[in-house]
């Protein structure tokens, strides 16, 4: 039939994508004196009216077809013939649909291919192009489309590689908008804490509480475009309950969200969310019933992400640190509870993932008043796995660092390369930010600092945040981000030598204002993205480019 001849087309087509592919612009490829240039675009000529002729023949057998079948249901009236005949006519639908689709693949491939290989006169609309990676569809005046690489990256709409960013591409802060319809939800008006995470690869989460609002819990879900996010109405996460301390994170299209219900020794719950696959335009995420974590919780309960759809929860009591595995599907279920670290109370638990299944958990042990004088475990660390059978291996191994300092509050950690990561705090005796690089030992897991601190500020900073940059071929780089008393929020960027030493930083002023919270990721397309609370509890966005949160400017002379 037609359109099994348009199907086979349409596969044609995609092989010859896949071709154009293997030799993108830029790329010189050696070719033969003999060998006509212009035979691809021919031939693609050639096809294209093939595909348009069987698109003709197809549509008007479907057509046909279709109104024999209902011209004979309306002179039936046995009721099994009448089935048949309607079943008859479904199958046809479907298969006029399909070859439908077909034909639209086949003049996308066409399209593309043509633009790929230079061709200047567009595509009819965006429907019919396939841009590249970091690349979006424009139209021209001629209301022709074509493909554009996005800011801080060039080429020709189907290969996009990073390049410099020059002064029209870089990002402004936006508040988050728009706001619900006027009435029908309460919005955060008054923002104390701030979470933020990737959803797929083209959407951002980000969960707060409001103070004004019953300091209730509400997320919403932004698609990430070039220069710009299209939120959500926000929603309730919390079920009408306090929510402090919210944080969440991603797994694929699904979210985990961990809050307590009270600020000193509430009750920790998490909460399951599904990107509402019904309604894409709208970002709707669908929740679960809370689920009970812990009780008498003080403090943040930190969530680290790992393959099969397992999340860790780790959090402090007043007996050492806890870890609980649970496994996010249809619902939540519990894997298993366990215990690390002293029996000693343990705070300000940060964690960062190294692989798949393992990571790496800074946290704060306080002294018992026994040990009160003793040896410093404020800046401890531990490696930590779950293993394919979902158990939790815990290092005996622990990291002290400053032993003989005491007063270590604030903290983050965040990888830097393969068993490479930073682990950032604030001094409260010193009164300074500083930085380690730490080295793990890929079997026996020990942790090593790199060097001495490094000292990236100096004064009093109400919060510490680092952004995990895996280099690959590039320079490796660190990224600490903080709020200094009375200042804008500023950021330092460090470069990193090939010993995993620190080699030279600099500053990078990102939010203009002084802040009450913030959190960041890193896009796919290397750019980071903040979400934070400025004073006065309106939520702003902002997105700063690769080349602000590079590390190759940086003149590599020790700090």
């Amino acid at each position: 039939m037609a359109h099994a001849a348009i199907l086979r087309l349409a596969a044609c087509f995609e092989i010859m994508w896949l071709l154009v592919l293997q030799f993108p612009c830029g790329v010189a490829v050696e070719v033969s004196q003999d060998l006509d240039v212009n035979y691809v675009a021919e031939m693609l000529d050639k096809l294209q009216a093939y595909v348009k002729q069987q698109s003709f023949v197809s549509h008007e057998h479907f057509n046909s077809e279709l109104k024999r079948l209902r011209g004979a249901m309306a002179q039936v009236e046995d009721p099994t013939n009448l089935n048949l005949l309607e079943e008859t006519l479904k199958h046809t639908e479907r298969e006029r649909v399909e070859a439908e689709a077909a034909s639209l693949e086949a003049a996308q491939y066409y399209h593309t291919v043509r633009s790929a290989f230079g061709s200047r006169g567009g595509a009819p609309s965006c429907d019919f192009l396939t841009c590249g990676n970091h690349a979006v569809c424009k139209s021209n005046q001629n209301k022709r489309a074509f493909c554009e690489c996005v800011s801080c990256f060039s080429g020709d709409g189907f290969t996009c590689r990073p390049s410099k960013c020059t002064a029209d591409m870089f990002y402004s802060p936006q508040p988050i908008s728009p706001w619900s319809a006027a009435g029908s939800k309460p919005d955060p008006v008054a923002a104390k804490d701030v979470s933020l995470a990737l959803l797929g690869e083209h959407s951002v989460v980000v969960a707060v509480r409001d103070e004004l609002n019953g300091n209730q819990g509400f997320l919403t879900v932004g698609h990430v475009k070039s220069t710009e996010v299209v939120w959500s109405e926000w929603q309730l996460f919390s079920s009408k309950s306090m929510a402090f301390a919210p944080k969440l994170v991603s797994l694929g299209e699904k979210i985990l969200i961990a809050y307590r219900d009270a600020e000193e020794q509430g009750s920790g719950y998490i909460v399951r969310g599904q990107l509402d696959k019904s309604d894409l335009s709208s970002f709707k995420v669908e929740l679960s019933t809370p689920f009970l974590l812990a009780k008498e919780l003080h403090q943040t309960v930190e969530l680290v992400p790992l393959s099969a759809s397992r999340v860790v929860c780790l959090f402090g009591e007043n007996t050492g640190g806890r870890a609980v595995v649970v496994q996010v599907s249809d619902g939540v279920n519990l894997l298993g509870r366990y215990h690390f670290g002293a029996k000693v109370p343990m705070s300000h638990i940060a964690a960062t993932k190294l692989t798949e299944d393992s990571f790496v958990v800074a946290f704060r042990q306080l002294p018992t008043q026994d040990e009160i004088g003793a040896t410093s475990k404020e800046l401890s660390a531990t490696w930590m796995r779950v293993s394919d059978d979902d158990l939790l291996v815990i290092s005996s191994h622990h990291l002290m660092m400053e032993p003989r300092r005491p007063d270590m509050y604030l903290r983050d950690v965040a990888l830097v390369s393969q068993n490479l990561f930073a682990y950032s705090y604030y001094s409260r005796a010193e009164k300074q930010t500083k930085m380690s690089l730490v080295r793990l030992h890929p079997t026996t897991h020990q942790m090593t600092p790199v060097g001495e601190p490094t000292v990236l500020d100096t004064g009093y900073n109400s919060f510490v945040g680092a952004i995990s940059l895996p280099s690959g071929p590039e320079t490796p780089s660190t990224f600490t981000y903080m709020q200094p008393a009375g200042k804008s929020s500023v950021a330092k960027v460090c470069g990193v030598s090939a010993e995993g030493q620190v080699s030279g930083c600099k500053e990078v002023p990102w939010a203009e204002a002084e802040l009450v919270a913030a959190d960041a990721v890193k896009l796919p397309d290397g750019r980071l993205f903040f979400a934070f609370i400025q004073k006065g509890g309106t939520v702003q966005t902002r997105f700063l480019s690769a080349g602000e949160a590079s590390a190759q400017d940086i003149n590599m002379a020790v700090v």
